[in-house]
């Protein structure tokens, strides 16, 4: 494998859970705010339409209002001719009654109307002759009645005039009152249907602003939604990739195991990706005079037993996939101190540079890497930072200026336990370095 594919693969993922999963949830979420913005919306909406039905029928009582008003108004039309024809019968009958009294007025001055015997008497005496007095009687006696018809008519005519004052005065007062209490009437149902009104358009624009809402989580659904096609395809892509390392790292393992028969490996990649158990008995390697010997060299001089076992237990676990995020076994450093830790080697849980140190690791240069070393990839301006780019893997073989390693969690996120053969450090994130450490034991 090319130098650049193996820096593009090493990446180390802590991520606690898969992004799809969230996603998913937070689409059922905006389900579920929809539906309550549903719910909301068609509360307004009965709302609005009780508003509008009592707006109709204040609308409908001030139609009715409006006519009675009409009607009032036809009436105090009429009642007005009436009264002016009232006013025009009055002013005649005063007239008369002017005219009468100064007539009655001069009358009194021709003659006294008391009715006593007295004046007749002296009339009588005064009379010429008895046909003369009876005469004079006649005459007085005319007059009497004359008068007395022209009083009578007189206090009729006045009673006619008061009769009629009184019932143009109640008329009056009966369409003074109508006309008010309709005029009120109006008046109020004219601020009822203002209040009704403002009421209505409030709750329309309450509807307006909780559709709007609704029309923003439809949107926020809709931008989750292709959020997750896209992380799901995402995933898809890195399921592809992982099955090609799957197969890259079965074929590399198949070239180690030819390469060194002495290596036990009990996992085993089967070309349609599972993963099954063969024993086969370990053929430990007598080491050589230089240190180095062929194939995996687990057995390079002055390599400790622990740190072969270590190797062994590692290269055991190829074409495994353990699961990932914080602390998970699936995770690059944790496999490596699984392995160490299992061999007896203390490799305790630590940030990418402290957990060596407080396990008494050193480090040493890449010219003099060992099998049981561990290579560390770290932020050279952060050592101790959990970044993208920290990686870890274990050493397993050096054949002359040939590394095996095996590494896990990778592709990042995929728990997969590879081994690479002819491998070198090659950190592909800005600022970071590769750091070989060597652990006592």
């Amino acid at each position: 494998m090319k130098k650049s594919i193996l820096s593009a693969l090493m990446v180390c993922s802590i991520t606690l859970t898969s992004a799809a999963v969230p996603m998913a949830a937070i689409a059922d979420e905006y389900d579920t705010k929809i539906d309550q913005q549903d719910v909301i919306i068609n509360g307004l909406k009965t709302k609005e339409s009780e508003a509008a039905a009592k707006l109709a029928t204040i609308e409908s009582d001030m139609l009715t209002t409006a006519t009675k008003i009409d009607e009032l108004t036809a009436k105090e039309k009429t009642l007005k001719d009436e009264i002016t024809t009232l006013y025009g019968e009055i002013s005649d009958l005063n007239v008369r009654i002017q005219k009468r009294e100064v007539q009655m007025r001069n009358q009194a001055r021709d003659v006294q109307v008391s009715g006593s015997s007295t004046s007749y008497l002296d009339v009588i005496l005064n009379s010429e002759s008895i046909s003369d007095a009876i005469s004079r009687v006649q005459g007085i006696t005319t007059l009497v009645n004359a008068n007395n018809d022209l009083l009578e008519q007189q206090n009729s005519d006045k009673k006619d005039v008061e009769d009629k004052t009184k019932t143009v005065e109640s008329q009056i007062s009966v369409l003074e009152t109508s006309t008010k209490e309709l005029t009120d009437q109006q008046a109020s149902l004219n601020t009822l249907k203002l209040e009704q009104e403002i009421a209505k358009n409030e709750l329309e624009a309450q509807r307006s602003t909780e559709e709007s809402k609704k029309s923003e989580y439809v949107d926020q659904k809709a931008a989750a939604q292709k959020k997750l096609a896209e992380e799901q395809a995402k995933q898809a892509k890195q399921q592809e990739a992982q099955r090609k390392a799957e197969a890259e790292a079965a074929v590399k393992l198949a070239e180690a195991q030819a390469a060194n028969p002495g290596l036990a490996q009990t996992n085993v990649v089967e070309e349609n990706g599972t993963t099954n158990t063969a024993q086969a008995a370990p053929t430990p390697e007598k080491p050589s005079n230089n240190g180095n010997t062929g194939g995996s060299s687990i057995g390079t001089g002055g390599v400790s037993e622990a740190k072969k076992r270590a190797a062994q237990i590692a290269l055991n676990s190829v074409g495994q996939t353990n699961p990932t995020g914080w602390g998970q076994s699936g995770e690059c450093i944790v496999a490596v101190q699984n392995w160490l830790n299992a061999a007896g080697i203390r490799f305790s849980p630590g940030g990418p540079h402290s957990g060596y140190t407080q396990s008494g690791a050193v480090q040493v240069s890449w010219s003099d890497v060992q099998v049981g070393d561990v290579v560390q990839y770290e932020n050279s301006l952060s050592p101790d930072a959990w970044l993208d780019g920290v990686h870890t893997v274990l050493v397993v073989g050096v054949n002359g200026s040939s590394v095996q390693i095996v590494e896990s969690n990778n592709p990042a996120g995929s728990g997969y336990v590879s081994t690479t053969t002819g491998w070198t450090p090659s950190p592909y994130a800005a600022n970071f370095r590769a750091v070989v450490w060597r652990f006592p034991g």
